[in-house]
């Protein structure tokens, strides 16, 4: 482990996020005879309320200080009141689902692949790229593999947080591999180095970056709501020494049908405003933005397609108006994107034909996309040292080549050469000056016309009941994080 980050776990433990383990079974709701049923919520607090926030009638389980949020334990029907105190913003239910990746691939006779790191082109020598830069990982842990291992130097274990609803908690040692593969495979587009069948290109943007590993979901892909505001949090606290995160996360608004606050954007406003810039999945459902990209302060990345004569937006990638934002703000390579992941991992040992004859293996979506636009600011913040989020933001958007679909936002990411901010002449170089915070405010997540907590859930999640294991198709997915929700569209192929 870093050393500077290493002094920051123990600060972070010491400090102490968990109050109280809650085990996994408690996620379900319960009713018992004549008694109202406790339910597993976040409760996310106005800024300048201290945490932990006391629960009438209720428990706090796991604070999350630096995104200004808690997981409590409480009767339903202490909720309304809850919910009215000035001192909160807002409470939304936990939620518990499994990661998995869509079964797209084919063969590998399919259209060509693509090296994530042809950004570099401008930047100097490639191998320095991304040089003194951390760039947090918020996913399913990181493997060694050739293409990046812990031997280099170049991953840090940050913090394991797949563990949240265990005796346990979260864990700063020994938990960090992925079993799943999702993590390993965008740290090496973001990160990895030259491998046999790369032909000398390494296959990260920044190959001399730093991935810092912050692991929100097991072996098995599970995770939920409280596991990534955790996770996130973990990120704000050690945001002196972290740059960037990349979060190739989206999921639907569990609120239809308008864009606004809840506690995954609440969390990207915390964690930019400590200092880090959050890349973010634009996700794939192309008539939509997904959560928590949907953030307007997010550098929010859709896919485009590097795999014929001419650059296009990928026809799955997510987009559109966000409180009169437009989303995303660039697109990435996120089409057959070549990388590297343990062989025994689960998308490996589900998608065989993702792997190529040089033994690579190929991935598309906006999770891979992410991750690109995630090696191309890290390459830019390593001659930047002293820039800010908006900085980084608005240099990448200003280099982006664009393109003629409203859908690719500015354009296709481009590593930024020189003072890309400076060239920029427009009066918006970040995208957001157009945000209409009364829309977002009036779409903020709340119960149903001001009912109770059983309306909001028959109202907002589509469903009379609270089951960890039956989630709303029309809220986070039917009964796990689907493709759409960690962004892959495909291993192997494009879909």
């Amino acid at each position: 482990m870093h050393p500077r980050l290493k002094v920051q776990v123990v600060a972070a433990l010491a400090a102490g996020a968990a109050a109280v383990a809650v085990p996994a079974a408690a996620a379900t709701s319960t009713t018992t005879g004549g008694h109202a049923r406790e339910v597993t919520a976040i409760v996310v607090v106005r800024p300048g309320v201290a945490l932990p926030f006391a629960i009438p009638g209720g428990r706090v389980l796991h604070t999350f200080r630096h995104v200004g949020s808690e997981l409590v334990r409480m009767p339903s029907t202490d909720y309304a009141a809850l919910a009215a105190d000035p001192n909160v913003l807002g409470v939304s239910p936990d939620r518990v689902g499994r990661v998995t990746g869509q079964d797209g691939s084919d063969d590998a006779s399919g259209p060509d692949s693509v090296f994530a790191s042809e950004f570099v082109g401008g930047h100097g020598n490639p191998k320095d790229a991304g040089k003194g830069v951390n760039v947090a990982l918020l996913d399913t842990g990181v493997s060694d593999t050739a293409a990046l291992n812990r031997a280099s130097g170049r991953i840090t274990d940050g913090v394991d947080v797949s563990t949240l609803d265990t005796p346990q908690g979260a864990q700063t040692s020994g938990q960090f591999v992925d079993g799943y593969g999702h993590g390993t495979f965008l740290a090496s587009l973001i990160a990895g180095g030259p491998v046999p069948g790369s032909d000398g290109h390494p296959l990260g943007v920044a190959p001399a970056a730093r991935i810092v590993v912050v692991k929100v979901a097991d072996a098995d892909g599970v995770t939920s709501l409280a596991k990534v505001l955790a996770g996130m949090d973990w990120v704000a606290a050690h945001a002196r020494a972290i740059q960037i995160v990349n979060v190739a996360l989206a999921v639907d608004r569990p609120t239809a049908p308008a864009y606004g606050a809840d506690p995954l954007t609440a969390a990207v406003e915390h964690v930019r405003a400590a200092g880090v810039l959050v890349v973010a999945a634009a996700g794939n459902d192309p008539t939509s933005v997904g959560d928590p990209g949907m953030d307007p302060q997010a550098l929010t990345v859709g896919a485009a397609d590097l795999t014929g004569k001419t650059p296009a937006v990928a026809a799955f990638s997510g987009s559109g108006v966000v409180a009169g934002v437009q989303k995303p703000d660039v697109v990435a390579s996120g089409v057959h994107v070549l990388g590297l992941l343990s062989p025994s991992s689960e998308i490996a040992q589900a998608n065989p034909d993702g792997w190529q004859p040089d033994g690579l293996f190929r991935g598309s979506g906006t999770s891979e996309a992410t991750a690109v636009a995630s090696g191309v600011a890290a390459a830019w913040l390593s001659d930047h040292k002293n820039a800010s989020p908006a900085d980084a933001k608005a240099a990448l958007r200003a280099a982006a080549n664009a393109m003629s679909s409203p859908r690719a936002g500015v354009g296709l990411v481009q590593v930024p050469t020189g003072n890309a901010r400076g060239r920029d002449s427009r009066a918006d170089p970040t995208g957001e000056a157009s945000f209409d915070s009364a829309s977002w405010q009036a779409n903020a997540w709340q119960p149903a016309n001001g009912g109770d907590w059983e309306s909001w859930l028959a109202s907002s999640w589509s469903g009379p009941a609270w089951d960890a294991s039956s989630w709303s198709a029309s809220s986070w997915s039917a009964s796990s994080w689907s493709a759409s929700s960690w962004s892959d569209y495909g291993w192997g192929d494009a879909g």
